[in-house]
């Protein structure tokens, strides 16, 4: 470790500066070591000057950016200069798909972004944080009580990040609807009931609790993806309103009760593009219509998220879209990590490389990165770290950010190199589906894991001819991956993956083709040497699984995994009984594989899809 001492540090940098130092191969010393003054500035620099280091910054989130310029700067003696273009960068983690930060990853995320320069940072929390009067909310899902939350409102402010509540106060509330704490004031399935008091006092009491915990008088109070507003409970008390009627109502309420505790709100935008555009959110033409764009109230911003597009022609009316109002817009963009195991930072980069130009053209300057964890939250949290990267670069470096820097600041800023976090990509990154022949994520390792050997509902969307070889070195590459010392924990399930994905893969096929063909030596063969193997496998990945889930992860959440996989093993099991009977003559027939397969998206016959709803892979009647 180099030896560093800094001079005249404030003192609210002591112990975070200490503490950063150490995990980029920094030892701070009280009398020895290279000086190394610090002091704020109108801009991040590191200067070698002949008795030491001097480092300026603007804000106090860039010390910690400056910091993992300075093992570079004492090798080679360059400066280094830089100024953000943003006036806010966000990273949201998703804490509401079973997978909720347990406090040390909580803790290891805010080191991490700073290190990179965010200044902010959401966790999303649909029903995971404690509400006092509402016993049930958030029953078993790892909500976060007041003191943890408190607790990490104050590590973040240490290295000064900004914790801002995110939160949903409309829609998204499934799992938190289940419970009597709701009764009788939802409208439908995830939606509040406008107009109802009790969802205002629920309201209330989400702000006031946000409020004593956080700092931070901004707030996210989500309102998206309401799709079915108005159509239940509301429609039989009110009768038929139009949608957007009934939207600004509820978010006029929900703004005043935001100023009436001093936050400044902000939303996610789609629900005003829906509206007016017959369902649909995104647009190439058109305008909001003037009547919608002038009744959303003043105090709220409005965050364009868009994940996956790729066509420049779409984001830029969208941006001019949001132009029409008075409101300031957000862009919300995607560091992908949320269609299975592994992430999809390839497409991230690339679709984010042409969104934040849209978004330096039409002077959007405030960007958050989400990080969602669709249908279970499988993906380890550190998997998406080289998109959230390049939103840090396009940043501070500017709009040309090449792979040979990312791999510099990824060496620097994340202890590993760029390779290592794009392996995250492999158990996906499939010959026919990677990001050059694709234009969306699509999940094969995910959907081909449960896709069942005899049903075989996603048979159709798998090159058989490509498939296993691709898979068996895959998990040859994330075996040696898996040696990292930062993030081998996390690749060491995924190289378990690819392995037992080499073999299933084309299980069903091969069941197919063999029964047809009367060739019970391959049925013979898969049942007694294959499927004992898979079963060995799976239990060794749920293994590998539960040490990453639990490293990273409250305990909250991972009985899905397990039950989803020991449901799989157990399949397994029965599957290998059933050839075993067919083949010793004691059944004559096994009906499934009698049946030919059907593609589940019949436009995609032959391609690979995006499909990460487990119930929708692992069977086709009702679970």
């Amino acid at each position: 470790m180099k030896q560093i001492q800094f001079r005249a540090l404030p003192a609210g940098l002591a112990a975070p500066a200490v503490e950063f130092c150490r995990e980029i191969g920094l030892e701070v010393c009280k009398s020895a070591g290279v000086p190394v003054s610090a002091e704020p500035g109108d801009r991040l620099s590191l200067c070698k000057e002949a008795d030491g280091v001097r480092m300026t910054y603007r804000r106090k989130n860039e010390f910690f950016r400056a910091l993992t310029f300075l093992p570079q700067v004492l090798e080679t003696g360059e400066t280094v200069s830089e100024t953000a273009a943003y006036k806010m960068l966000c990273y949201m983690g998703d804490c509401s798909r079973n997978a909720v930060y347990n406090i040390p990853t909580a803790k290891r995320m805010i080191r991490t972004l700073a290190g990179m320069g965010y200044d902010s940072m959401m966790l999303y929390t649909e029903d995971t944080y404690e509400l006092p009067d509402y016993k049930y909310f958030g029953h078993m899902r790892g909500r976060y009580t007041e003191e943890e939350l408190r607790g990490l409102d104050d590590y973040a402010w240490s290295y000064g990040m900004e914790l801002i509540p995110c939160i949903q106060t409309l829609a998204h509330l499934a799992t938190a609807m289940r419970w009597p704490d709701f009764d009788g004031f939802r409208d439908c399935s995830d939606i509040l009931l406008v107009g109802d008091d009790r969802t205002y006092r629920f309201i209330e009491a989400a702000l006031r609790t946000c409020a004593s915990c956080f700092r931070s008088r901004r707030i996210n109070i989500g309102m998206d993806e309401a799709h079915s507003l108005g159509t239940g409970e509301y429609l039989k008390r009110n009768g038929y309103h139009a949608p957007a009627e009934i939207m600004l109502e509820h978010l006029h309420r929900v703004v005043d009760l935001c100023h009436a505790v001093a936050f400044h709100p902000m939303m996610w935008s789609d629900m005003f593009f829906r509206m007016a555009f017959g369902g649909e959110y995104y647009v190439k033409e058109g305008k909001l219509p003037q009547d919608v764009v002038d009744k959303v109230p003043d105090g709220l911003d409005l965050i364009y998220w868009d994940y996956y597009s790729m066509d420049r022609e779409k984001v830029a009316p969208m941006m001019d879209c949001h132009a029409q109002f008075r409101n300031a817009t957000v862009f919300a963009g995607g560091a992908w990590k949320w269609y299975g195991f592994g992430a999809h930072n390839a497409f991230s980069l690339k679709s984010t490389e042409m969104q934040l130009d849209v978004c330096a053209e039409r002077g959007v300057d405030r960007v958050i990165v989400t990080s969602w964890g669709d249908n279970g939250g499988e993906a380890s949290q550190f998997s998406s770290m080289a998109s959230a990267l390049y939103f840090a670069e396009r940043d501070y470096h500017g709009q040309t950010v090449d792979s040979a820097w990312l791999d510099l600041r990824a060496r620097r800023s994340l202890g590993t190199s760029l390779d290592v976090l794009m392996a995250f990509d492999l158990p996906d990154s499939l010959p026919e589906a990677t990001v050059d022949v694709t234009d969306r994520p699509t999940d094969p390792s995910k959907y081909l894991l449960f896709n069942d050997p005899l049903e075989r509902l996603l048979d159709c969307h798998l090159n058989r001819r490509t498939a296993p070889e691709a898979f068996r070195a895959h998990a040859q590459q994330l075996a040696a991956y898996a040696k990292d010392e930062r993030y081998g924990y996390a690749l060491e399930p995924l190289a378990m993956l690819c392995k037992i994905l080499s073999v299933k893969c084309d299980m069903g096929w091969r069941l197919h083709d063999a029964y047809l063909a009367g060739d019970k030596d391959t049925l013979r063969n898969i049942a007694d040497e294959e499927l004992p193997q898979l079963r060995t496998d799976l239990d060794a990945f749920l293994r590998a699984f539960r040490k990453q889930w639990y490293r990273e992860n409250k305990t909250f959440g991972f009985i899905t995994q397990e039950i989803r996989i020991g449901g799989l093993m157990a399949r397994l099991d029965s599957v290998r009984e059933r050839l075993q009977a067919y083949v010793s003559g004691e059944t004559e027939a096994i009906e499934e594989l009698a049946a030919e397969p059907l593609p589940v998206k019949p436009e995609q016959n032959g391609q690979y899809i995006s499909y990460n709803n487990w119930h929708n892979i692992v069977a086709a009647g009702i679970l």
